[in-house]
């Protein structure tokens, strides 16, 4: 999976209302993006108030994506199994 194909996967799996940016840091947002400065390397991280939360670094813009993708997928069937 490629950056540019994560929202579509989102939506796909019914995960909705959550911002994701890509490429940028971006307030109250989840965030994947190629690390500055670095060839191939990829963060993925919660952005809010300047900070950086739930930090995580990867080889590879696949394996982000994918991380991320899992993540928020997990966080949806999660919350349904509260309700």
């Amino acid at each position: 999976m490629r950056a540019g194909e994560l929202a579509g996967w989102l939506t796909d799996a019914g995960v909705t209302g959550v911002v994701v940016s890509l490429d940028a840091e971006v307030e109250r947002a989840w965030c994947v993006r190629p690390v500055p400065g670095e060839d191939e390397a990829w963060e993925v991280f919660w952005c809010e108030r300047g900070g950086r939360f739930e930090w995580t670094r990867f080889d590879d813009e696949s394996a982000a994506c994918f991380s991320l993708f899992g993540r928020l997928v997990w966080a949806r069937l999660a919350g349904q199994a509260s309700s």
